[in-house]
């Protein structure tokens, strides 16, 4: 569990310009549950990574936008999305990295948690996302498959 008071003061800000008054029913339109709202609204609480997309969806901003690592507001995104799984094999391929034991010594990350991303579909925590992004110099919505805008934000 990650807590983050810039992402809560984001968080607050996009939510509270949402029609409706009550939290259970803001969190039912962004797509969100009421704990996971609750939490990130009353605490900074940074949500799985599933739900920082949802939120960024609706919100159509980046990710980074809503973790506040960027002010900058303008997100294109992809007419094509991809999922993770497929943009992190392509850096792996353009970076001549043919297996997961030389992508964990590259990231520091545990071969195992990079084994789970590839074989059960899963998408790494905000932090992994952040230093895989960094050592790609990419930005973590292109990492995401949200954008086709490799360009790190700043």
């Amino acid at each position: 569990m990650s807590l983050s008071k810039e992402f809560q003061e984001r968080f607050i800000e996009l939510a509270d310009n949402i029609e409706e008054t009550g939290k259970s029913q803001r969190a039912k339109i962004i797509g969100i549950s009421n704990t996971t709202y609750s939490n990130a609204y009353n605490y900074g609480i940074v949500p799985k990574t599933s739900s920082l997309m949802r939120i960024a969806d609706y919100f159509n901003i980046s990710v980074e936008y809503l973790i506040a690592n960027t002010d900058d507001e303008h997100f294109e995104k992809s007419a094509h999305p991809k999922q993770f799984k497929e943009r992190l094999l392509e850096l792996q391929k353009a970076n001549n990295i043919s297996t997961v034991y030389e992508l964990s010594q590259e990231l520091h990350i545990h071969r195992n948690n990079i084994a789970q991303w590839n074989h059960l579909d899963c998408i790494p925590l905000i932090n992994d996302l952040m230093i895989i992004a960094d050592h790609f110099d990419i930005s973590i919505d292109y990492l995401l498959g949200r954008t086709d805008d490799r360009t790190p934000y700043k």
